[in-house]
């Protein structure tokens, strides 16, 4: 599957975030190594369990899922996993569905 990520808009310097909850990570190891993490905004009245990628991915375009794309280094320095929450601050959003943030800060908020 490739995810095409064109900037769709730009954002104030303020910029803006999206908080969820980690539901898949996914290593590229195209060309320089990066890490794609996909996060709804809830998880409440969502069973995740055993579910596919391609199913994961369905469930965030259905309730307001985006994904990241981060450095190795990034993705090693804030230790991400499956089901921790996270506020992404971002300044443009690419053109997929679901939305990649193209973001300038992750910050774990609980594990």
């Amino acid at each position: 599957m490739i995810l095409g990520a064109c900037i769709q808009q730009e954002n104030d310097s303020s910029g803006e975030r999206h908080e969820g909850i980690i539901v898949d990570i996914e290593k590229d190891t195209f060309g320089e190594i990066k890490y794609i993490v996909l996060s709804l905004p809830s998880v409440e009245d969502i069973d995740i369990s055993g579910k596919s990628r391609e199913e994961l991915i369905g469930l965030a375009q259905e309730n307001d899922g985006v994904f990241y794309h981060l450095s190795q280094e990034a993705y090693e320095e804030l230790d991400l996993e499956i089901g921790k929450r996270i506020i992404g601050y971002y300044s443009a959003v690419g053109e997929s569905n679901p939305p990649v943030l193209l973001t300038d800060k992750i910050e774990v908020i609980s594990q």
